[in-house]
C-alpha cells in the first residue's frame, strides 16, 4: 500500500543510513562539489570510460546504501540531516547515469548517444522528467575555462535541444568540481544526451557527464550546526527501487569541508 498518511510514514520508518565525506580539494564558493569520488562512508564511487555511459543502481560502488522494500511497497524520503565544517547547502540526488571517454582537449562535438536511463524519473519512467545533467571533473583539469554545450532530447521526446553550463567554469578545477547544465526554455528534464562540445580545450584532466534527479536540499547555516529536513518540509519525495543516491555540497567559501549526516526513509 502507498504511504498516504503520517501514521503510515511513522510505521514504515527504517534505520538511518549515515554518511561522512571530507571534501578536501580547493572548493569554489557557490559552485557544487560532488562527493561521489571521495573516500569515506560510503566509499568512493568510480567513473565509466565510455561515451554512451552506463545506467547506475544502488549496487554501484559509491552509492548510499538502500534496501528495496518488499513487493508492492514504496520508499519515501523521511529525514535528511547534515552538518559541515563551513556553511553551505547539501543536495541529495539519485545518480541515474554517467559516462566518460571524452577528449578534454577537443573543441568539436563529441557524440554520446547515451544509454537509456533507468526508470527513475519523477514518474518512475525512462522519459527523464525531473532528470538534469551535470559535468563532473573526475581528475583535475588544466588552466582554461571553456563553456559547455550539450545537445539532448527532452522529457517529451523532442530532440535537438541545447543546454549550457549554468555557472561559469574556472581555470584548473579540481576533482569533484560539478557544473550543472541548464535546460532549454520549456523543458523539465532530459531523456537522453546526443553530444557534448567544449568551446576551448581544457588542457588536461578527465571529465564526465552525469544524469541525476535531485531529491532534497538542506541548508547548513553555520559551521557544525546541523541542517535538517523532514517528511513534511522535504515534500516526501519518492525514492525508486535501486536508486543510486549521492551528495552534492554547495560551499559558502573555498575552505575544505567535512560533511556528515544521515538519511532516513520510510517504506509502505
Amino acid at each position: 500500500m502507498p504511504i498516504t498518511s503520517l501514521n503510515d510514514a511513522v510505521n514504515g520508518m527504517r534505520p538511518p543510513q549515515f554518511f561522512a565525506k571530507a571534501a578536501t580539494p580547493t572548493l569554489v564558493a557557490g559552485r557544487p562539489q560532488s562527493l561521489w569520488g571521495l573516500a569515506g562512508a560510503p566509499g568512493a564511487g568510480g567513473f565509466d570510460t565510455t561515451l554512451a555511459g552506463v545506467a547506475l543502481t544502488n549496487a554501484t560502488a559509491g552509492a548510499i546504501p538502500l534496501v528495496n522494500p518488499a513487493g508492492g511497497l514504496e520508499t519515501r524520503l523521511a529525514r535528511f540531516l547534515a552538518n559541515a565544517t563551513q556553511p553551505g547547502m547539501l543536495i541529495l540526488a539519485d545518480r541515474l547515469w554517467h559516462n566518460g571517454g571524452f577528449t578534454i582537449t577537443a573543441t568539436t562535438a563529441q557524440t554520446v548517444n547515451s544509454a537509456t536511463w533507468p526508470a527513475r524519473d519523477i514518474a518512475g519512467t525512462t522519459n527523464g522528467d525531473g532528470v538534469v545533467l551535470g559535468l563532473e571533473i573526475s581528475a583535475a583539469a588544466g588552466a582554461a575555462a571553456p563553456s559547455i554545450t550539450v545537445s539532448y532530447t527532452n522529457q517529451a521526446g523532442t530532440s535537438g535541444r541545447t543546454g549550457t553550463n549554468s555557472f561559469p567554469t574556472a581555470n584548473s578545477p579540481t576533482a569533484g568540481a560539478f557544473y550543472p547544465i541548464g535546460l532549454q526554455s520549456g523543458d523539465s528534464g532530459v531523456r537522453s544526451v546526443q553530444s557534448l562540445t567544449l568551446s576551448a580545450s581544457w588542457v588536461s584532466g578527465t571529465m564526465n557527464l552525469v544524469a541525476y534527479r535531485p531529491l532534497a536540499a538542506i541548508p547548513v547555516g553555520a559551521a557544525f550546526v546541523p541542517g535538517v529536513g523532514d517528511i513534511l518540509t522535504l515534500g516526501s519525495p519518492r525514492i525508486y527501487d535501486s536508486s543510486c543516491l549521492f551528495l552534492l555540497f554547495v560551499p559558502n567559501t573555498t575552505t575544505a569541508s567535512n560533511v556528515q549526516g544521515e538519511v532516513v526513509w520510510t517504506q509502505g
